[in-house]
Order: structure tokens, then sequence, then C-alpha cells
């Protein structure tokens, strides 16, 4: 059982703010391994100064934002769970009464489920929808959600123990019997047509066709259903282009094949879920649902995004309340969008953040350059490192970094913008 506490109560230490599908697994493998965890979600840690088990933040065992990330044999990186899995990988399938082929199940799960959440998460293998760790990443609270981040972090650890057990059932029994993909890609087929047209329904849509596929279906009634989500019709031509491209597409089409390591695909969890529980159908629809609001939310967000592009000054955008800004930006027809080379917004984790704008949408790859000797540094290294009291961290990659206050991060952003502008590559 995981129960949220306080950091002076807590076993077990993970970060606050966003959470990503390496720390959100990595409780679900500990909750086997020590069954009750008091955790506590914090800004920041030193793990000497704890006797808890951290993990994904601190820098300690447990972590890989270390500029000497431990790699594999492969050469992947580990990120939080895959460096837990790789120590007690084995007493967890043994307290889940694995005995036989205990190996082959070891090596199968990092290959399929641990290892690609690592490559994602330290910016390596091919980032596409519609798998495990992109269902993590939207059900991250909305800028205006309802809910906080703990409960939305708990409900992600619902998620990806369902992923974890359906798996090992999967594994028990194919070494027995082999299940029939093609049926459970007929099944797919079915469903998801099925979901689209009950979201009509329930969006009031007038039923007036029901030939085709999903993809039909939603181009059918998908302008209607963001509009009635969003109360308005405004930009709801990009909500059906968006939620057909995270949603609908993906998983109605087979996959191109990919040497790149990527995350294991929500479609065969489905099938999955639905020839051991029947309860594909059920978890297709929820993912749906959070597409739509995700997708609703990040329209209501779109004027403001806008707005602030307008007022970008200095290659700097400055968003006073963190709204999904990045689709917004790329897609923008502002005459000042071009000239903007990253944002700063206030970190979910306390502080104020600075994120360099993508050259994509798919890409790690982003506008700025920032000095080599910066990057993955922290606390008082980088203030000496920059010459800004207050600055916090800059991830390895330098697309990513964080200080106490806005004055910080402005004079760090300011700063990178100046590096950037120096070394341009004309």
């Amino acid at each position: 059982m995981i129960t949220i506490v306080e950091e002076k109560d807590a076993k077990f230490i993970t970060h606050a703010g966003s959470f990503h599908a390496d720390d959100v697994m990595a409780t679900v493998l500990l909750e086997i391994l020590y069954e009750d965890i008091p955790l506590a979600r914090v800004a920041e840690i030193d793990e000497k100064d704890t006797d808890a088990f951290v993990y994904d933040i601190g820098l300690g065992k447990y972590d890989h934002h270390q500029d000497d990330k431990v790699r594999r044999d492969n050469g992947v990186a580990y990120s939080s769970v895959g460096l837990i899995w790789r120590d007690y990988g084995i007493q967890i399938l043994e307290k889940l009464g694995i005995q036989d082929y205990i190996d082959e199940y070891f090596y199968d799960i990092d290959d399929q489920i641990i290892m690609p959440i690592d490559a994602l998460d330290n910016g390596e293998g091919e980032r596409i929808s519609m798998t495990i760790s992109s269902v993590i990443s939207i059900s991250n609270p909305f800028w205006n959600s309802p809910i906080s981040g703990d409960e939305a972090f708990l409900k992600s650890v619902d998620f990806m123990r369902m992923v974890f057990n359906v798996y090992i059932e999967y594994l028990k029994d194919v070494y027995n019997n082999e299940l029939d993909w093609d049926d459970g890609y007929d099944w797919l087929d079915q469903v998801m047509k099925k979901i689209v047209l009950d979201k009509a329904n329930e969006a009031n849509c007038f039923i007036f066709n029901e030939e085709g596929d999903a993809i039909d279906m939603w181009k059918e009634y998908g302008e209607e259903i963001i509009t009635y989500y969003n109360k308005s019709s405004k930009h709801a031509e990009l909500g059906v282009y968006d939620v057909n491209k995270m949603f609908v597409q993906p998983l109605s089409f087979e996959r191109e094949e990919t040497d790149e390591v990527t995350a294991y695909p929500v479609e065969q969890l489905a099938i999955l879920m639905e020839h051991y529980h029947k309860n594909g159908e059920a978890l297709l629809k929820e993912i749906f649902d959070t597409c739509i609001h995700s997708e609703v939310s990040r329209i209501q967000g779109m004027d403001y995004v806008e707005a602030q592009i307008d007022l970008s000054e200095h290659h700097i955008m400055i968003l006073e309340q963190f709204v999904p800004w990045k689709g917004t930006l790329l897609k923008s027809e502002s005459n000042k969008v071009n000239d903007i080379y990253l944002t700063v917004f206030p970190s979910q984790r306390g502080g104020w953040n600075f994120q360099g704008v993508p050259l994509s949408p798919a890409s790690f790859d982003t506008r700025i350059k920032v000095p080599e000797e910066w990057c993955g540094k922290r606390d008082q290294e980088l203030v000496e490192l920059t010459g800004v009291e207050g600055a916090r961290f800059i991830h390895p990659g330098g697309f990513i970094g964080g200080a106490e206050n806005f004055e910080s991060i402005m004079e760090l952003a300011q700063r990178i913008v100046e590096y950037t502008e120096q070394n341009k590559t004309h």
C-alpha cells in the first residue's frame, strides 16, 4: 500500500512535480518488494540526510541525473526504475511466486517494459504515441486540473501496477499457450470504433453515419465532441487533429517497425487486459477520456500562451503560471515566435524553470546552446560556474534548468541567450 506522507514520516522519497514512467514504475516495484510504502514527494533531498529509500532524486544510488550515467552493456542508460530492477528484480519475481524460468522473466521484463522506460527518460530511444510512457506523461495534472499532483501520481501508480501485473500473467501463460494476437487486433478494431461512437453519444452528437472504422467516426464527430467538452468551438479542429494523432490513429494501424528503443504499446496492453480480465475496453475508454480532456485543457491555455508569445522580449517567453506551451508555440503564426529561444515558468517542485524551445515537436534538440561545463551541475557548483545566485540545476542535456526564484531564473536565462547568440551557426 502506498501512502503519501510528509518528508519527516517517509520511508521512501522521490521527486515532486511532474511524474514520469520511471518514478511511477519504480514505486510499483518497491510496493511489491516492501508492501507498505510511506512515500514523500519532495522538491529536493540530500540522500546523506535521510535513512529513507531515495529514488529518482538526490543523485544517489537510485538516481540517474548525474553526469556519469550508469549504462547497460548495450549502451542504454539506466533510469531509477532500471537501477531498482537491476538490483531487486529477481527478489520481486520471487515475491510474486515465480520460480521456473525466473531469469527468462527478469530479462524479458527488462527488455520489454523496464529498459524502454529508462531510455526515454534519459532522452534516448524514440517517443511515439500511445505507449505506457506517453500515457503516464498525459496523466500529469492539466494546468487547470481539479486534482492534485499527488492524486494523479497515485492514479498513475495504479495504471503501472496493472501494466506490470498483466505482463507477468502473460509471461506465465506464454510458455504454455501463445496468445492469438490476430484475434486481439480484430477485437481492437471493433472496440475502437465503439469507443468513439460512445463518446459521440455522450457528447449529444446527432449520429447520422456509422459506416467505417474508428478514424472515420472520429472524422465525423470529433469536432462536435471537442466543442462539447470545451464548451466552445474555438480551436476545435486542432483538438480533432491532436486527439487523432495521439490516440485514434496509433491504435487504428499496425505500428511501423523501428530500430529505436520505444515504450510498450497501449494496443498490446489493451489486448492483454481484455484477454485476461475482460477490461481492455474500459482501459481504452479511460485513456481516450484522458486524451480528450488533456487536449481541451491545452486548447483553453492556447490563448494565454499566444498572448505571452506577443509579450516575449530578448528571446524569452515568460509564463506566470505553467501552461502546456510547446505545441502552441511551435504552431503559432505570431511574427515573434521564431525569435523565442526559451520559456520561463514556475516549477511544480518550487522555484522557477527555464526550458529550451524544441526544434520540432518530437525533437530532443532545442534552440538554445548551454555551456557544456554547466550541464549536469547543481546548487553551489552551478552558482560558481554561472555566477547566478539561486541557480539550482541544469539537466545534463542542457534543455531545462531551475533556480530558486524568478530573478535568478531570468538571470540564468539571459546568460544562456547571450551564449546562444554568440555560438550561432550561420
